[in-house]
């Protein structure tokens, strides 16, 4: 993958970028990633609070310098506060933003300006798999749909198609939800 030699492209430092992914050709155990959040309930009302901690990269914490949190809730209308978006807003929110990002990165790495991304989600969930009162009804999302609108002056059409299937096929965010992940809970006593 060829990097832009400019120092900033689609407001992305290109020298910070190209030295990531020299380094993950060189050597595939920098690119071995860890992330962790804590998330916690205050007791009271259905508003989760969640915080990122330092990631591992490559075997190695990567300080951020501040803390991230997001609060999660259910609307009035669900008995919930409106503290902040539902889970399945937060996953579909997750999901653009990861689409986005991974075209915006691929995009700098081949030199293509981009001017604007827009990604618009929706997602049908069916909440008699959450409360419990349909067995045959799953409780999480049961289809997400994205539109991705790419704005470009100076993409060609071909351009623009790759960076779209490049959108969907390498996105971490879009692989995990359509191919799944193993999850392992554990009860802390």
């Amino acid at each position: 993958m060829t990097v832009n030699s400019e120092r900033s492209f689609n407001g992305v430092n290109v020298q910070v970028l190209g030295s990531v992914f020299d380094s993950i050709k060189s050597r595939p155990e920098a690119a071995k990633a860890t992330f962790s959040v804590r998330t916690e309930w205050s007791g009271s009302g259905f508003a989760a609070r969640s915080t990122c901690k330092d990631p591992l990269i490559g075997g190695m914490t990567v300080p951020r310098g501040k803390e991230y949190a997001m609060v999660c809730d259910f609307p009035e209308q669900l008995s919930g506060e409106a503290k902040g978006p539902t889970v399945c807003e937060s996953c579909m929110a997750s999901l653009g933003s990861c689409i986005a990002q991974t075209i915006v990165a691929h995009a700098t790495a081949m030199g293509i300006k981009l001017d604007g991304i827009r990604i618009d989600t929706e997602g049908d969930v069916d909440l008699r798999g959450f409360s419990g009162l349909a067995a045959d009804v799953r409780p999480g999302a049961q289809q997400f749909r994205v539109n991705v609108h790419i704005d470009s002056r100076s993409a060609t059409k071909e351009q623009l198609k790759q960076l779209y299937e490049i959108g969907k096929k390498l996105s971490p965010a879009m692989d995990t939800l359509t191919n799944g992940t193993s999850v392992i809970v554990v009860v802390a006593q």
